[in-house]
């Protein structure tokens, strides 16, 4: 079974989400760019596609104009209402597609557990498993342990696995 993914991530990587932000007078910026270790003139980041995927440096955030708080790393958010006058939105990007036969499992998780592992991977954990709630503990554990690989904290890592049966 092949993963096919049904979002993008909206983060500063991607052009069209920093321009919309710097439109609202939202500052992107590094957190090294905020303390004043990093030119504020110069994008230190790519916004070409797949650039986040690669991307190992500081990751350039979301601040109000005037003061340096929240350092969001998403352009859309639920609930971060300090954000909204500078242009992170609840509203999502919606990608509709039809099911198949072909189409064995739904899986919604948080950016957290896609940071190490793949779409590819993670339906492969989830399909491993006849209980949908044994796939779901299967990548959590795994996202875990790959966060503590790499950082001493993790991010949020949530994942809802719906097993499609076909009549």
């Amino acid at each position: 079974v092949v993963s096919k993914r049904l979002s993008v991530d909206q983060t500063p990587f991607r052009k069209d989400e920093l321009d919309r932000v710097r439109m609202a007078g939202g500052r992107v910026q590094t957190s090294a760019q905020v303390e004043g270790l990093v030119d504020l003139e110069e994008d230190v980041w790519s916004t070409a596609e797949g650039a986040e995927e690669s991307h190992t440096g500081d990751t350039p955030r979301v601040w109000l104009t005037n003061i340096n708080i929240p350092g969001l790393a998403m352009t859309r958010s639920v609930g971060d209402f300090a954000v909204e006058k500078v242009g992170v939105y609840a509203e999502p990007e919606i990608i509709s597609r039809k099911l198949d036969f072909n189409c064995k499992a739904i899986i919604v998780a948080s950016d957290g557990v896609f940071e190490f592992l793949s779409s590819q991977t993670v339906v492969d954990m989830a399909l491993a498993h006849a209980d949908p709630l044994e796939g779901a503990y299967a990548i959590v554990k795994e996202s875990k342990r790959q966060w503590l690989r790499h950082d001493v904290r993790s991010d949020d890592i949530t994942v809802v696995i719906a097993l499609l049966e076909w009549q």
